[in-house]
């Protein structure tokens, strides 16, 4: 039941406490324009009331309780608003009034209070009100009877089971490879963002306990498809499941995520495309090592054969040399332009093994890539003929 206050009737912009006198006249007016105007409805905030709709509503005002509380709800403006618009804003509280403890007080203005609080959460959980509102309201006390407050919590539930069937479907299709549409990547992605988690967090813990666990373990599942399925996802894999971490609330279920989450790491860090990365990084270091050996081998027998001139071109006389061999080890060489070849990724070794699952690592735990480097150097070499030159 949606609230309706008085000072609509009386075209009031400032509150003011109204008595039974300002009631009966703002009553006359309303009817006399009604009449004039040849209508037999009036609209106010969206809501169309009839002739008798608005008997009954002044009837009721008249009461004396009744007039009493609506001036108390008129005098809390952040109060009013709530009950007028479902919003409240960040660290805004209701004023203090022990009327608000009051149980005919209560039981008054639960209907109003239980409709915008429903409205407010749906709003909360389908990403259209920030976290800061939702602890504005959840701090406030929530006015409304145990039934009508259990009633807007199976609202919430509702949601709640709802965006579960979401994601476990989102599952299904990624494991079966076969997007139906009906569920978009970004929807399933933003249910399990910390934004989200941190709002299911705020819920009740006893009230939503196993809810949570529940909402927790789909998240679990959805996570196992997508590491199965899309390496590339892998890193966001492991940020969903520490929310879901988060969120759970039962130790079993936090356990079975963290076991999960090392049994991934594991599968990680033995994967072809991590060994590749490796591979790559040490074969770079490797490289630079053997780059400076040849530039260091090369000096040398440049620095021999400067040598070896200089001693022929002081002896004053010709003679006739041998021309010496020198034999020098290629295996330093054949690694180099091993190391120059352009490497191929090959389409295994990027997006993803399909059957890479949450299975057990090797035995060992060490990753063997296969290579084609070992040289048999046993008989590799190469003469070089360095030319003496005659002096007179």
């Amino acid at each position: 039941m949606q609230y309706l206050s008085p000072a609509k009737f009386t075209g009031e912009s400032t509150f003011s406490p109204l008595d039974k006198k300002a009631i009966q006249l703002a009553r006359k007016k309303l009817f006399a324009d009604l009449e004039l105007g040849g209508e037999t409805t009036i609209e106010l905030n969206g809501v169309h009331f009839s002739k008798n709709d608005i008997i009954l509503y002044f009837e009721d005002l008249l009461k004396e309780d009744v007039l009493s509380y609506h001036n108390a709800v008129g005098g809390d403006g952040i109060l009013l608003r709530f009950l007028e618009e479902a919003k409240i804003e960040k660290k805004e509280r209701f004023q203090t009034n022990p009327l608000y403890e009051n149980e005919q007080f209560i039981q008054w203005i639960s209907p109003f209070f239980s409709d915008s609080f429903k409205t407010f959460m749906e709003g909360c959980l389908l990403g259209e009100t920030e976290e800061d509102s939702m602890i504005a309201m959840l701090v406030n006390p929530l006015l409304m009877t145990g039934k009508d407050l259990e009633q807007a919590w199976e609202s919430v539930s509702r949601i709640i089971l709802n965006n579960i069937a979401i994601l476990e479907r989102f599952g299904e299709m990624v494991k079966a490879k076969y997007m139906d549409g009906s569920v978009a990547p970004t929807q399933a992605r933003d249910l399990m963002e910390f934004r989200y988690i941190r709002l299911l967090q705020l819920l009740p813990q006893g009230r939503f306990s196993a809810l949570k666990d529940k909402y927790a373990h789909a998240m679990l599942v959805t996570c196992i498809a997508i590491f199965n399925s899309h390496i590339k996802h892998r890193n966001h894999v492991r940020t969903w499941l520490e929310n879901a971490e988060l969120l759970a609330d039962s130790e079993s279920v936090k356990s079975e995520i963290n076991k999960k989450m090392q049994e991934m790491e594991r599968i990680q860090t033995a994967s072809p495309a991590a060994a590749a990365q490796r591979n790559k990084e040490d074969s770079s270091s490797g490289a630079g090592v053997l780059k400076i050996a040849v530039v260091v081998l090369i000096f040398i027998i440049r620095l021999a054969t400067c040598k070896s001139h200089s001693s022929n071109y002081s002896s004053g006389y010709e003679y006739q040399h041998s021309t010496p061999k020198y034999q020098i080890d290629t295996s330093i060489l054949r690694i180099l332009r091993e190391q120059s070849r352009p490497k191929h990724t090959t389409e295994s070794e990027g997006e993803a093994s399909k059957d890479e699952g949450i299975v057990a690592p090797p035995d060992d735990g060490i990753y063997r890539p296969k290579s084609n480097n070992h040289l048999d150097t046993s008989k590799a070499s190469i003469t070089y003929k360095i030319k003496r030159h005659k002096h007179k």
